[in-house]
């Protein structure tokens, strides 16, 4: 099925069950032998299954952390063995199925997990002993083996005649120890199961126990004619009362790869003129969205659930024949044990093996020529993260919170919104915290008030340029209640966008957001590495409606535009905001400790972290900070609103929890959530006195502080740390005394009474931490840092080597993709800190670039490092980390003084005399080199005097671009020109612009022709300057034209699609401020009509 980006509306009420049925506890136990060799016969055999086993207990699963073996339809818990071959054992727990997993063996191999029932959970332990000796207190340390229902099964190796075996041995009276002990019943009925080929005798070594309250209601069985490829039969155990097990419905699901967007159009047109005029928002959003949802439900098809995929999709015709073809010769070999039939046997399971593993191989060559450019970047990042080991499961288990335990969807989606809710609670901040919050409260109660509207251009009307600007640039993401998706919205048609607008501009008007807009559904998203029974081991995700999100962005950026003209956010926040990036803080940090170095000083570094930064985002000292700024009228209003009232549900499965209210914080995934969090933590580090240095990005601090006498620099920083503390008593933030580090960057010996306290603890000191993604250690070699870049480029070459083979496998150009998506972009990232490295240092990444290149191009180990480069057209990573060094140092010249960062390529006497070549020093080399030193270079960030949302955008006509792209090529564009210019432009004076440049020499100029007034302008430009800057140039130089003569009506036609799209956008990434020229002259020409 296509993506889809949303979901329809159900007629299942929140918190129904779907289907509830009740059905005994069937367990399937079975040593495998190893899945990797005989794993996908057996996914074949449980498809087959009629009924399918609620548990799936698995011996010697030979598999190891990074091996990923999943079944569809079942969760999967492990225990695998980290050091030699062999051993390990896997629960699979069919999905619906509540249980919660008790633990997994360290020396032992074995998983203990509880199947819940009403509150009586049955324990079942999965065991494999390795032939080792058993010992009965070792037993009795497992997890949940003194319950009241248990069942114990696996491959003991032990004997006893209790079950079946010829004789009694040491790990036999192990375990009828045990079942003394733990009151157990041992349903073996005295049949084999484990078969030896070579003596053809059976023997009794998997064994299932169960404790006395399942023996009278248990079945036991085995199926000696299915080894699937192991010497061990699989075991199947009927036991316990019965349990419930809720069949999930899928969330139904927009098929929008199927839509008739056409008529959904002319259903919206008939549905939205029922949609008048009213007073109230709520009515006027509830009329909107029904009647676009009703039109989809009549135009675009709907899932029916999310559909569970097969276990085996590659399974053939010659697969099944082969494993009939093997049973026959083992019932042969049972029969009639010679060396023949012994043979044949081995021959027929070697067949198996072959067949299987070939049927694979063909359907990963058709996976593997399926990757291109087309291919999402997640797609392969799904693959690299499994095949290294990092399986993410969708089930949610049991959950525990306190004394309450949750089984059924409803229950656990009733005790996450619960917590989730207490997260946002004020409660969670200490009696100090309050009162002081309070006290600030009270200092500005009159900032707290609904305002006036102004005469400011913030509080202007949206307009509908400004509304299509924000949808075209809206990404794909679920959708709330509503159910509607931004595809919908780009699909409607101008009495529906008028609508759409009038809404908004009701809403903006009022200062009122409709109810429907401040309810949430959360998705818990369980946290790497977390315990998956605990609430606080989720992420809450809100889904809120597309159409509130929409006029979150239009207020974002012109929110975002005011703040940035008027200067009034910190300069060293780089978080969130246009032209900034992690880039910038990393480097002011590592340039501090290379110029430390030179004169033999040390730099005292705290990394901040903020405990529940969005959650516990204080709404009114929000407000208040807001007003601080001045940002009031409309603006304020609408914030005030967007904040108070809000409501969350939690959904799990089709379960919804009951509606919770939400005491602060701002919604996680809300557009305007990441700036307004910019505006409440913008003044942090106000307070803290010069001499400290300061960096942000979003939530993420840190404050340093460089000197040679250790001890003053300790008492600095600690100062600075108090006025720190203080600031988040004042404002609602707590600082993590836990996730808060300390390092001290020096060659020198620390004294260990030097430390730095929060809250009265002390902050724990480390020699490297993971600031921004690049790891700082103490010495600033970026050995760590190396480190962890080899550990995640291994992992995408394994993956590499995987999707290529020499007569089969992924194309050339595709590994290249991977290459570049995954791998370069890694080497990339930080490598203008990093590049300061010892060669030794950088030279394993050059390892790393050699290895991946000769994988994507198939080459032999001996093949030259620089044939590979020329051969795959990649650069050497260092001319790659000269080329992005150079970028920097552009990015830094293009910026005002505002920027912190820019003070790193200025003169300075310790350039020069570092051991390193850091940025700091080379950043002014390489532009020398380059010959860009004395150029003056464009500025990053251009505020025209005008508000861009009140200029007036020209319209651009796409249609030729269009049927280029249809015909690819081919068609009669000079024809299609002249028909369309006719057809719809024959009253417009038509303006022909086109702008060149001279690849040898770097001379640049442009043409604009007006043929129908016999005018010509030619102007020679700058050199060197870009195809785009001298295209543009020629767009302004027609527009002033057109202004001086005040033609009436005037096409400017230009070949240049970049240049048309930033002029419908109003981005430009290198020309901005000619590109205000150019609206703000489109502007000036339509109001002088």
């Amino acid at each position: 099925m296509g993506r889809s980006e949303g979901q329809p509306q159900s007629s299942v009420k929140p918190g129904d069950i779907m289907f509830s049925f009740l059905i005994m506890v069937f367990l399937l136990q079975w040593n495998a032998r190893s899945l990797l060799a005989n794993g996908q016969e057996f996914k074949h055999f449980i498809r087959e299954m009629h009924v399918k086993p609620d548990v799936v207990c698995v011996q010697e699963t030979w598999l190891k952390p990074s091996l990923d073996f999943g079944m569809c339809g079942y969760t999967v818990l492990r225990r695998d063995r980290n050091n030699g071959v062999g051993g390990g054992c896997a629960t699979f727990i069919k999905s619906g199925i509540p249980y919660r997993l008790l633990g997994t063996g360290s020396v032992l191999e074995y998983v203990a997990v509880e199947i819940w029932e009403k509150g009586d959970p049955i324990t079942v332990i999965n065991f494999y002993n390795p032939c080792a000796r058993l010992e009965l207190q070792s037993l009795m340390s497992i997890e949940g083996r003194g319950q009241r229902r248990v069942i114990w099964c696996g491959d003991f190796n032990a004997h006893s005649t209790v079950w079946g075996s010829v004789h009694t041995d040491t790990n036999g009276r192990v375990i009828e120890d045990l079942m003394d002990e733990c009151e157990l019943v041992c349903l073996n009925d005295g049949r084999g199961t484990k078969w030896n080929t070579t003596s053809g005798t059976e023997s009794v070594l998997d064994l299932t126990l169960v404790s006395l309250g399942l023996a009278g209601i248990s079945r036991w069985t085995t199926r000696p004619d299915s080894p699937l490829g192991s010497d061990h039969y699989p075991v199947f155990t009927s036991a316990g009362d019965k349990i419930q097990v809720t069949a999930r419905t899928g969330i139904q699901t927009w098929c929008f790869h199927k839509a008739d967007w056409g008529k959904f159009r002319l259903r919206c047109e008939e549905a939205v003129e029922g949609v008048g005029v009213s007073n109230s928002v709520d009515d006027l959003n509830r009329k909107f969205t029904d009647a676009v949802v009703m039109a989809a439900l009549s135009t675009i098809p709907v899932s029916k659930g999310r559909k569970c995929r097969l276990l085996v999709p590659w399974w053939t015709e010659e697969c099944q024949q082969a494993i009939k073809d093997r049973n026959k010769a083992l019932k042969l070999l049972k029969n009639t044990l010679n060396l023949t039939n012994l043979v044949r046997y081995r021959r027929a399971q070697a067949k198996v093996r072959k067949t299987v593993k070939q049927a694979k191989k063909v359907s990963w060559r058709i996976f593997c020529s399926k990757i291109g450019r087309s291919t999402p970047v997640g797609d392969v990042w799904g693959m690299v993260k499994r095949m290294g080991g990092d399986r993410r499961e969708w089930d949610y288990p049991v959950l525990m919170s306190g004394q309450e335990t949750a089984i059924s969807d409803q229950e656990k989606a009733e005790i996450l919104a619960k917590h989730f809710s207490e997260v946002h609670s004020s409660g969670n901040l200490s009696e100090r915290a309050r009162l002081r919050t309070e006290q600030t409260k009270e200092k500005h109660l009159d900032a707290l008030v609904k305002q006036t509207n102004t005469d400011h251009d913030l509080d202007a009307v949206f307009t509908k340029g400004e509304m299509l600007r924000a949808l075209k640039a809206a990404k794909p993401t679920a959708p709330g209640k509503d159910q509607i998706c931004y595809l919908m919205l780009k699909n409607l048609g101008e009495e529906a966008l008028a609508k759409l607008l009038s809404l908004m501009n009701s809403i903006w008007i009022q200062g009122e957001l409709p109810c429907a807009w401040k309810d949430a559904i959360i998705i818990p998203i369980r946290k790497p590495g977390k315990d998956p029974t605990k609430p606080g081991s989720y992420r809450p995700i809100a889904l809120t409606s597309n159409l509130c999100k929409l006029m979150e962005r239009m207020i974002s950026a012109r929110l975002s535009f005011e703040l940035e003209r008027r200067g009034v956010l910190a300069s060293y926040q780089s978080g969130f905001r246009k032209a900034r990036n992690t880039v910038d803080a990393v480097i002011r940090l590592e340039d501090v400790i290379r110029k430390a170095q030179v004169s033999n000083d040390s730099v005292l570094a705290v990394f901040f972290d903020i405990e529940k930064a969005y959650d516990m985002l204080w709404r009114e000292g929000l407000l208040i900070k807001l007003n601080r700024l001045g940002i009031g009228g409309r603006t304020f209003n609408w914030i005030k609103d967007f904040l108070f009232g809000r409501r969350i549900q939690v959904r799990i499965g089709s379960a919804l929890s009951t509606q919770f209210d939400v005491e602060n914080g701002t919604p996680q995934g809300s557009v305007i959530s990441p700036l307004l969090f910019l505006v409440m933590i913008n003044d942090v580090f106000t307070s803290v006195s010069g001499g400290i240095g300061r960096s942000l990005f979003a939530d993420d601090g840190a404050l340093w502080k460089r000197g040679r006498n250790l001890d003053h620099i300790v008492g600095k920083v600690q100062d600075a740390v108090n006025q720190v503390e203080e600031w988040g008593y004042d404002w609602g933030f707590r600082f993590s005394v836990e996730k808060t580090k300390v390092v001290f960057f020096t060659r020198r010996k620390v004294n260990t009474n030097l430390k730095l306290r929060l809250y009265g603890e002390e902050i724990e000191r480390v020699n490297s931490f993971k600031f921004l993604g690049v790891i700082f250690d103490a010495r600033l070699t970026w050995k760590k840092h190396v480190d962890n870049i080899e550990s995640k480029c291994k992992k995408v070459i394994n993956v590499m080597r995987c999707v290529a083979g020499r007569d089969w496998g992924a194309s050339c150009s595709a590994l290249k993709r991977i290459y570049q998506a995954l791998i370069k972009s890694v080497l990339d990232y930080g490598s203008v800190a990093y590049g300061s490295a010892a060669p030794s240092v950088l030279k394993r990444l050059d390892v790393l670039q050699a290895q991946a290149l000769r994988v994507c191009c198939g080459a032999f180990r001996t093949t030259p490092v620089n044939a590979l480069q020329v051969e795959m057209n990649e650069i050497p990573l260092c001319l790659r980390r000269k080329q992005i060094a150079l970028n920097y140092w552009l990015h830094l010249a293009g910026h005002g003084e505002s920027l912190p960062t820019k003070e790193v390529i200025m003169d300075c006497w310790e350039n020069g005399r570092s051991q390193r070549n850091h940025f700091g020093e080379m950043g002014n080399l390489l532009a020398k080199e380059c010959g860009v030193y004395d150029l003056q270079i464009c500025p990053v960030l251009v505020f025209p005097i005008t508000s861009p949302w009140m200029f007036v955008y020209p319209d651009v006509d796409w249609c030729l671009l269009d049927l280029k792209r249809e015909s690819k090529g081919r068609g009669d564009l000079k024809g299609a020109f002249h028909f369309f210019s006719q057809l719809a432009y024959a009253e417009f004076t038509q303006v022909f612009t086109d702008g060149t440049k001279n690849p040898d020499t770097g001379i640049t100029g442009f043409g604009v022709a007006v043929p129908s007034k016999n005018v010509g302008i030619n102007r020679r430009t700058s050199d060197r300057l870009g195809v785009y800057t001298v295209e543009m140039l020629a767009v302004l130089v027609s527009l002033k034209w057109a202004e001086l003569t005040k033609m009436d009506r005037v096409l400017v036609c230009s070949d240049s699609a970049s240049v048309l799209q930033s002029i419908e956008t109003f981005n430009s990434k290198s020309r901005q401020d000619i590109l205000s020229d150019v609206l703000m002259t489109c502007s000036r020409i339509y109001r002088d009509g």
